[in-house]
């Protein structure tokens, strides 16, 4: 099964599965990806989040403080141990395929990755282009609300509703 295949989902909104393809072949316009083609001067490359690492994909969506960090509150949202922070590709497989959980919840990590991606590039093109700074806690709600509307409105037998959600995520997965 090719790439493609594995981050395609009819859950995912288009442009959403867009932006993880891009993300996944470092197609995006990162800071780093911006001054390899001329885009940028290197002086400019800096993380947004006000690390003084530059900017490339696998810093912003992993290793960076402030958005990499999303992930361990989402793991604590979810009950789910640590994973390790290699690469993208890596990052993106071990955790739709978390081990020990029972292969139908592979979907609703999908699911989830691609929420928590979408909600850090959206926060990374506010803070440069609007100015503004959400707090962690909000993107969090932010990703448990877009995975909530992306499972709600194509998995008819979802029955479960926000809150929920929120609270019992692995329950409302059939996992507990």
């Amino acid at each position: 099964m090719s790439l493609v295949d594995d981050v395609w989902h009819k859950h995912i909104p288009s442009k959403v599965f867009v932006l993880v393809w891009r993300l996944l072949r470092n197609m995006l316009p990162t800071k780093d990806n911006l001054v390899h083609r001329g885009v940028l001067l290197s002086t400019n490359a800096a993380c947004v989040g006000g690390c003084v690492d530059s900017e490339s994909a696998t810093h912003l969506f992993l290793h960076c403080n402030v958005f990499g960090s999303l992930w361990s509150l989402v793991r604590n949202w979810l009950g789910i141990s640590s994973l390790s922070s290699g690469d993208l590709r890596s990052h993106f497989i071990q955790f739709t395929k978390t081990t020990g959980m029972p292969r139908v919840s592979h979907l609703y990590f999908r699911i989830i990755w691609f929420a928590t991606i979408w909600v850090i590039w959206k926060e990374r093109n506010n803070r440069i282009f609007q100015n503004t700074v959400t707090a962690p806690f909000v993107l969090i709600d932010k990703i448990k609300l877009h995975s909530f509307f992306w499972l709600k409105s194509k998995q008819v037998d979802f029955i479960y509703n926000y809150v929920h959600w929120g609270k019992n995520s692995l329950l409302c997965m059939g996992i507990l």
